[in-house]
């Protein structure tokens, strides 16, 4: 799927707020901030990758199985990567 800056930038917005967040959470270990306060800031940071996760595999169906759909070998495939998306998450 090629995305255009529309799309683009939101993610990568995404993506630096949460490499933020990990760079503050090694900031947090190196000052000895409390166990609990660093643990909520990992638990931010898992979902702030679950919302990630979510929006790239909606961006995914919404797109690249959309388009496929023409193409009975092409919607094969998509469908064949959607399964395997959803055993490497259920693993």
């Amino acid at each position: 799927m090629d995305r255009d800056c529309c799309q683009t930038k939101p993610l990568l917005g995404r993506v630096n707020r949460i490499a933020g967040q990990v760079q503050g959470i090694g900031r947090m270990i190196e000052e000895n901030r409390d166990c609990p306060e660093i643990l909520h800031t990992i638990s931010a940071v898992h979902a702030a990758l679950r919302a990630l996760e979510a929006k790239l595999l909606e961006d995914h169906v919404t797109h690249c199985v959309t388009e496929a759909a023409s193409d009975p070998k092409q919607l094969d495939r998509r469908l064949e990567e959607l399964v395997a998306l959803y055993k490497r998450r259920l693993a």
